[in-house]
């Protein structure tokens, strides 16, 4: 780069994308700095370039006419702070060969320009054409390299300060920037491309950035690369990469994609050359298969020819098929309930609502209550709805995200969070966008995206399952019927979407899926309510339970899918609008939730014994109040159960005197206390 350029702030390039997606750079100083630099050079040279300068200068004078006390005519020379004409009038004398002193030969073309003006502009010609060179004294320079379209748009920045980066030059763009070192246009190719980056091209752009080292672009390939990591890998650029280069990949601490798509990624690299059965063991550790599913250890790993035929390999699998089975065998019976994310603090005026941004989980004794783990960064950002359930005792986070100023305002992103290890772990995203709060089960060994925005329409794309057996998403077949204010459920292993028909509300609409044929069954009752609430569901064999979210005037019941009947329920003693439902050793649990005023977060741990068909309160949660949350049930495991242990020990300490919960929950409320943690 020049030294004007060098030393120019970043703010002096304006990088305009136009509507095409052409990207226009423009030098908002150009003539001031081409103006310096031509006059450094001229001094530099004893006044070599003396004719070119006045050439400029004199179009940056222009004459004021006045006249004086008697009437006289007066004219004076004014110097000119714009700058504009005089590097017109330069770029003119350039096409009319005028005061040109060098021809640059490219091929068969020929470009007719100013010595000094290709020196101010570019450290590049300033060696070549002022230097030791012979160049310094030939009239004709040839230029090999680079194509003369790109020689044409890299003169045309250099007299008017403007250049266009489009599809067609930006590969050659940025070798002739690179060449000629001008880091202006060097930047705006790096812009262009890192715009241009999708799965198909970020190893190639990555591989492009490297060998010009352009820093900044390498990261944002590698970061897209990372960001989109299972799409990235079907593409075939991904099989041209060095092994160091998936090595990085993969030992990267950004990369926290489930171990399904890292093995998967390792197996079709592997395959691709047969060179590269040597580095399979090293890059199977990488992949730590004991954080697998079970499923896909057994149906996609175990039997890998590449792997039994591999005495290193082979042992390894052994390994890891042990793990899995202590794992599995390791499990405690009792069930405790996860708490994931949520709103904390009040809605009434002056108040600040703010998300909960951890998972924190209930046990089954008196006062147990931990933290588990917080959600992963990008699942607490405003605007995203966290869709929430638990699948062989992990908890699975189907997020839908809106971002306004993002170039791409809509994103999913799939999380599961491995209870065993206390490690999140992001899956392969839908095919498809569901907006806000959908459907979100699992049935038959498989997780259920349906619908959007609580609406599953007739029409619409937004079907579809994820096996965590081979871990790919497919599409199912649609519902026969458009419901709206839809609720969601897992029922004897098909998925149960509830809902109002379109434009009514007497008739409450049910369609089951049967995944063994991939089709709907659909029939309507009679509504429970006049009106039409809103409901959330909890489901203990053949009946969904149906909380709804509304006022007072809405009671509770239940749905039994076999006799196609509801059954009118009790309410809570308190009001949990929004609040959290999950069913735990056969009984449902409320917690938290706000008032029917949204003034503020009940504490209240209520549970309701179907049998009994009424509301206990079992305990009183005393921090980490929040609504809008989600929660599952998964059972414990030792590091749980060792905080939980924890936490007995130390409310023991801080309650001593209490014999039991619900005297101590009776003592805090009456006298005023923050209470005792929840069972």
């Amino acid at each position: 780069m020049s030294e004007e350029e060098a030393d120019a702030p970043s703010d002096d390039f304006d990088y305009v994308f136009d509507d095409k997606g052409e990207l226009q750079v423009c030098d908002t100083r150009h003539g001031r700095r081409l103006l310096q630099g031509v006059r450094r050079i001229n001094a530099n040279q004893e006044g070599e370039f003396a004719d070119l300068l006045k050439s400029i200068e004199k179009n940056l004078v222009t004459l004021v006419i006045t006249e004086d006390e008697k009437g006289n005519k007066l004219q004076y020379p004014k110097l000119q702070s714009d700058l504009a004409p005089a590097m017109t009038a330069l770029n003119e004398s350039r096409t009319t060969h005028t005061l040109c002193d060098v021809v640059l030969c490219v091929g068969d073309t020929k470009f007719h320009c100013h010595r000094a003006v290709l020196a101010a502009s570019s450290p590049f010609f300033a060696t070549l054409l002022l230097g030791e060179f012979r160049e310094r004294k030939d009239e004709k320079v040839r230029l090999n390299d680079v194509p003369s379209h790109i020689v044409s748009d890299v003169l045309d920045y250099f007299y008017t300060g403007s250049i266009y980066i489009r599809n067609s030059n930006v590969e050659s763009m940025l070798h002739a920037a690179s060449l000629f070192q001008l880091s202006s246009v060097v930047t705006a190719c790096c812009k262009y491309l890192s715009r241009q980056l999708d799965s198909d091209n970020c190893f190639g752009i990555l591989h492009f950035a490297e060998f010009y080292s352009c820093k900044t672009l390498v990261e944002e390939a590698r970061a897209f690369a990372m960001d989109n990591f299972p799409d990235t890998v079907r593409t075939g650029e991904f099989e041209l990469l060095s092994y160091d280069q998936v090595l990085f990949f993969l030992t990267d601490e950004r990369c926290q994609w489930c171990k399904e798509s890292v093995y998967e990624a390792v197996m079709k690299w592997t395959k691709s050359d047969t060179t590269r059965l040597q580095f399979l063991p090293a890059l199977l550790r990488c992949a730590d298969l004991r954080l697998m599913t079970e499923d896909y250890f057994k149906f996609n790993v175990k039997h890998e020819p590449l792997i039994q035929n591999d005495p290193e390999c082979f042992e390894m699998i052994q390994e890891v098929e042990e793990d899995l089975f202590q794992q599995r065998t390791q499990r405690l019976p009792a069930e405790i309930l996860v708490q994931v994310g949520g709103i904390s603090g009040s809605e009434a005026a002056g108040h600040k609502p703010v998300k909960v941004p951890y998972m924190d989980c209930l046990g089954p004794w008196r006062c147990s209550h931990a933290i588990l783990s917080d959600l992963p960064f990008s699942l607490v950002s405003k605007n995203c709805y966290l869709n929430v359930l638990a699948m062989d005792d992990d908890i699975y986070i189907l997020a839908s995200m809106e971002r306004c100023q993002a170039e791409d305002p809509r994103e999913m992103q799939f999380w599961r969070y491995v209870s065993s290890a206390d490690l999140w772990l992001r899956l392969p995203e839908p095919l498809t966008f569901h907006q806000g709060q959908f459907g979100f089960v699992a049935a038959g060994g498989r997780l259920y995206a349906i619908g959007t925005n609580m609406t599953a329409e007739k029409g619409a794309e937004c079907y579809e399952s994820f096996s965590p057996r081979n871990n790919r998403w497919r599409k199912i077949a649609r519902v026969p019927h458009t419901v709206h204010k839809t609720v969601t459920s897992s029922c004897k292993d098909k998925v149960v979407v509830m809902g109002y028909w379109e434009g009514r509300h007497e008739n409450f609409y049910v369609q089951t899926y049967d995944s063994s044929t991939d089709n709907w069954e659909h029939y309507d009752v009679d509504s429970y309510h006049c009106g039409k609430p809103q409901y959330q569901s909890a489901v203990l064999g053949s009946k969904i339970y149906l909380m709804p979210l509304l006022g007072r005037r809405f009671s509770m019941c239940a749905f039994d899918v076999e006799s196609r009947e509801f059954e009118k329920l009790p309410m809570p003693q308190q009001s949990h609008l929004h609040g959290g439902m999950a069913v735990v050793n056969g009984k449902i649990v409320l917690t938290g939730g706000s008032d029917y005023f949204k003034a503020y977060t009940c504490p209240v741990i209520e549970l309701l014994d179907p049998e009994r068909r009424e509301w206990l309160d079992v305990g009183r949660q005393v921090e980490h109040l929040r609504r809008a949350h989600a929660a599952v049930t998964i059972r414990d495991c030792g590091w749980i159960h060792d905080k939980l242990v924890k936490a007995i020990e130390e409310n023991r300490k801080k309650y001593a005197e209490l014999d039991d919960f619900t005297a101590g929950y009776e003592l805090a409320r009456t006298e005023g206390e923050d209470g005792l943690p929840a069972l």
